[in-house]
């Protein structure tokens, strides 16, 4: 079940295996979940993101009217997990705020906050798991159709390319204003561009590998400045933890600026010639089974 495209097979049919992997594999998660079912969405949530990225990998490709459909129906599907991983998103960062600051507060405003929102979590977290799994075996028959026309340069080339100029660009907006929201656009791109990388490993295993390990960390980062933004928010304006959240956002926004300099430091367009060149000499290598 692994992430990423088997770029020996016909196109359409190693983006359908992977896109069936990730949704039968969330819902299997789902009906499985058992005494952990905060995991089982988390996952759930996370695969649908993925199988999102790769429906834009094969964008350039498809019909509009049929990428439309199938992202509307991927989007929603995420959305209907949101609100109980949402909660429990904040309880985690709770934790690691305490963690980080460990000391420079009594231990019982950092526990008192965190019960709290751990009673909040559990009463946004619903037993509706069934019912999710079936909509998600549902969309199995939506990637099932997937035709994509072209060749794999024709295809891949402009999609990542679409990605990597829109994160720059919305690097470029979260660096001069970096507000919560333009950050939080930037980590939507900036995950688009890892995911895809990671499809790609087997145009070089050893750069793709690289590059999409760079990403996930800015992406991370950006994750954490998203939630301690959301968790500034639902406190109150004068609650103790607020200056702690405010200089650990201080503190990310230095490391992302800094690493999105570097992950993204080429120009769209040299970025996409050099990953057409990789695609071009690449293909007579035999498929990297690391």
């Amino acid at each position: 079940m692994t992430y990423r495209l088997d770029l020996s097979d016909d196109l359409s049919a190693t983006l359908r295996t992977v896109a069936r992997d990730q949704l039968e594999a969330a819902a299997d998660g789902l009906e499985q979940a058992g005494d952990d079912p905060v995991e089982a969405v988390h996952d759930a949530r996370k695969r649908l993101k993925k199988t999102r990225s790769l429906l834009r990998l094969a964008r350039p490709g498809l019909r509009r009217r049929d990428y439309g459909a199938d992202n509307r129906a991927l989007r929603d599907a995420g959305r209907a997990l949101s609100g109980a991983r949402d909660a429990d998103v904040m309880v985690e960062t709770v934790e690691k705020l305490g963690e980080r600051f460990a000391g420079q507060l009594p231990a019982k405003t950092f526990t008192d906050v965190r019960d709290r929102l751990a009673e909040d979590a559990a009463a946004q977290r619903a037993d509706g798991h069934g019912e999710h799994a079936d909509r998600l075996r549902a969309l199995v028959a939506r990637v099932e159709r997937w035709s994509v026309r072209g060749e794999d340069r024709d295809v891949l080339v402009p999609a990542v390319r679409r990605t990597y100029a829109r994160g720059r660009a919305a690097f470029a907006r979260a660096d001069a204003e970096p507000t919560a929201e333009n950050l939080h656009q930037w980590r939507k791109r900036v995950k688009d561009l890892w995911y895809q990388e990671q499809l790609l490993n087997d145009v070089w295993p050893g750069v793709m590998k690289a590059q999409a390990a760079e990403a996930e960390t800015l992406s991370k980062r950006l994750g954490d400045d998203h939630d301690l933004a959301v968790l500034g928010k639902l406190l109150d304006g004068d609650d103790d933890l607020q200056p702690l959240i405010a200089r650990r956002r201080a503190e990310l926004l230095e490391e992302v600026r800094a690493l999105g300099r570097l992950v993204y430091a080429e120009p769209p367009k040299a970025f996409s010639r050099r990953l057409a060149r990789y695609l071009a000499a690449g293909r007579d290598r035999p498929v990297s089974l690391m």
